[in-house]
């Protein structure tokens, strides 16, 4: 089964910072997106990719490759997907990140909201089986 419009552009936002392709990433946002996640709330692309708390700061940690899809599913303009990665280095260290995120597209079909439930977990060799959907 082919995915949405909105969970392709998600999973393709998604391959594109964890592969540390932040100017694809920056592409992939509308001017006035928004990222809300338990530790912050981020209004702009500037904001959302170069803040402290921003994607850049903590994708430089993701380890490329790292990226399993669990689950995911939407339609035009929604999208949700279950993913992890791991980190190496940097103020985290070897970590696994168990995520939900869902993605809301604009007009454009460009990210205008965003939002992340994370869980960090010490590094392990058991992994989430990833599935296509």
């Amino acid at each position: 089964m082919s995915d949405s419009r909105a969970v392709a552009l998600a999973r393709a936002h998604l391959e594109a910072w964890t592969n540390h392709d932040l100017d694809k990433a920056r592409r992939n946002l509308a001017a006035g997106v928004e990222f809300y996640s338990p530790a912050s709330h981020l209004v702009g692309i500037e904001e959302y990719m170069d803040a402290p708390r921003g994607l850049a700061q903590f994708a430089k940690q993701v380890v490329p490759g790292s990226l399993r899809i669990i689950a995911a599913l939407g339609d035009d303009r929604n999208a949700l997907i279950m993913y992890q990665v791991d980190t190496e280095g940097g103020p985290i260290g070897s970590k696994t990140f168990p995520s939900a995120q869902t993605w809301v597209l604009d007009d454009d079909g460009k990210i205008q909201l965003e939002r992340i439930i994370s869980y960090v977990a010490p590094r392990s060799s058991a992994s989430w089986p990833s599935t296509k959907t």
